[in-house]
C-alpha cells in the first residue's frame, strides 16, 4: 500500500483494523467539495436503484409470458431475463453495512433481496443423496403457507433462525427457474414442465403462484430502497445534511471497504474457495457467478470515481487525491486490479473452485481474493487521509 508518510504520520492510528485520523479537508485543490461528493453519490444509488426496479419490471413481463407458455424457449427467455434484470442491482452493493436503506437495522431488505445460500428443500423437491423428495418446500407442503403472498413468503424468510430457510428474493426465483445444479459444473436443468398445468410436477399451480409472487417482492422491495434515495426523502435529506460529512463520509467508506475485502471477497469469493462446494457460489444454481461479482467489483470503481451510466460527478477520488494523489493513484490501481482478477477467473466458476490449491483455477481465484482484500485496505487508508476513523476488518475476522 503506497502511503505518503508526511500526510499521515500526524494523524495515523491502526490497531485491530481500525484506522483514525485528526486530518480533513472540507475542500481540496480539486475544488471537489464534501457536499458535492455525497450529493452525487445518492443521486447516482438513486439512479441505480430506479434502474434496478425497471429492471425486475421488465423480468416481470418475461415471467408472465413464461407462466403463460411454459415451454422450453419461453423458460429460456425468463432464465436471461433473472441475469440481466442483476446488472444494476449489483452495481449497489457498495452501498451496504451502514444501517442505510439496503440493510438497516429495522427493514433489511437485502437479506429479503439478496439472501444466499439457500436450502433448496425449503421451497420446493429437491434431491439429496440421489433421491428425489417431492413433498417438500413451500410449494409442495400447502400447511407452511396455505396461500402463496409477498407477505407470507416474507415471513419464512430466515425462519426457525436458519439462514438457509431463504423463501424470497433473487437466489429463491433463480432455483424457481434453473432448479437444482446437481452436475458438477453447468446450471441446474429444472424443465419447463415444472410449471405446465398437465405435466408430470406436482403442484404446477403453486409454483407458479409461488414464481410471480416472489418477482412482486423483488420489486416492493427494491421501490422501497429507491424511494429512500428519493431527492426529498427523510433519509437522503439526513445523509445529505451532516456537518462537514464526516459521519456520512464514514459511512461511505465504510461500505466500500468492508464490501471489498469482507462480503465480496471472504464471503462470496473465499467461502466457495475454502469449501470447495458449488453450493457455497453466489448463483449456483445458474453457474452465472463471475457475472455477478465482476458486477460487483465494476460497482465499487463507479462509486470511488463518482460515476453511474452517463453521469460522471465529483467522486470520492478527487478528496482522496487532494489529500494524498500518490493514495489515490495506488487506490485506482487497486480498483482495476481486483476487476481484472475476477475477469481471469475461468469460467465456470464451480470448475475454477475444484482441485489442489496449485491448480490455475484456484491460482486465479486467490489472486481475486488477494486483490480484494488490499482494496479494501486501501479504502481504509484512503479514508483516514481526509480525517475519518472506520473499521475495515470485523472483530471476529
Amino acid at each position: 500500500m503506497s502511503v505518503s508518510a508526511r500526510n499521515l504520520l500526524p494523524c495515523l492510528v491502526l490497531a485491530g483494523g481500525l484506522l483514525s485520523a485528526g486530518c480533513s479537508s472540507d475542500e481540496g485543490s480539486t475544488g471537489a467539495s464534501r457536499a458535492a461528493v455525497v450529493a452525487n453519490y445518492s443521486a447516482n444509488l438513486y439512479r441505480a436503484y430506479s434502474d434496478s426496479v425497471d429492471d425486475a419490471q421488465a423480468f416481470q413481463a418475461v415471467i408472465t409470458a413464461f407462466l403463460a407458455d411454459p415451454t422450453d424457449a419461453t423458460l429460456g427467455a425468463a432464465r436471461d431475463s433473472w441475469l440481466a434484470s442483476r446488472e444494476h442491482y449489483m452495481r449497489t452493493e457498495g452501498a451496504r453495512f451502514y444501517d442505510g436503506p439496503i440493510d438497516g437495522t429495522k427493514e433489511n431488505y437485502e437479506a429479503l433481496l439478496n439472501s444466499w445460500p439457500l436450502d433448496e428443500a425449503f421451497i420446493d423437491y429437491a434431491s439429496k443423496d440421489g433421491v428425489v423428495n417431492e413433498d417438500v418446500g413451500i410449494v409442495n407442503m400447502p400447511e407452511l403457507l396455505p396461500e402463496i403472498t409477498a407477505e407470507g413468503l416474507a415471513k419464512l424468510n430466515g425462519s426457525d433462525d436458519e439462514p438457509e430457510n431463504v423463501s424470497v428474493g433473487y437466489h429463491a426465483v433463480e432455483f424457481l427457474l434453473w432448479g437444482q445444479a446437481l452436475k458438477d459444473v453447468g446450471p441446474g436443468e429444472r424443465p419447463a414442465t415444472d410449471y405446465a398445468l398437465d405435466g408430470p410436477s406436482k403442484n404446477p399451480d403453486r409454483r407458479a403462484d409461488y414464481l410471480k409472487v416472489a418477482v412482486e417482492g423483488i420489486i416492493s422491495d427494491l421501490s422501497a430502497v429507491r424511494d429512500a434515495w428519493k431527492p426529498a426523502a427523510s433519509y437522503r435529506v439526513e445523509f445529505e445534511k451532516d456537518a462537514n460529512q464526516t459521519k456520512t463520509l464514514t459511512n461511505i467508506f465504510t461500505g466500500l471497504a468492508k464490501f471489498s475485502k469482507g462480503e465480496l471477497g471472504s464471503q462470496r469469493i473465499g467461502a466457495a474457495y475454502e469449501s470447495k462446494h458449488r453450493h457455497d457460489q453466489h448463483d449456483c444454481f445458474s453457474s452465472e457467478t463471475l457475472v455477478d461479482y465482476e458486477r460487483d467489483a465494476l460497482g465499487i470503481q463507479a462509486m470511488y470515481l463518482g460515476n453511474y451510466g452517463s453521469n460522471d460527478g465529483p467522486g470520492l477520488d478527487q478528496l482522496v487525491k487532494a489529500a494524498d494523489p500518490t493514495l489515490d493513484a495506488d487506490l485506482k490501481k487497486k480498483l482495476q486490479a481486483s476487476i481484472d482478477a475476477i475477469k481471469d477467473i475461468p469460467t465456470p466458476f464451480e470448475d475454477a473452485i475444484a482441485g489442489d490449491d496449485d491448480s490455475p483455477g484456484r491460482k486465479k481465484i486467490q489472486a481475486a481474493l488477494t486483490a480484494l482484500s488490499e482494496q479494501g485496505d486501501a479504502f481504509g487508508a484512503a479514508a483516514h487521509a481526509i480525517g475519518l476513523t472506520i473499521q475495515v476488518d470485523d472483530p471476529e475476522q
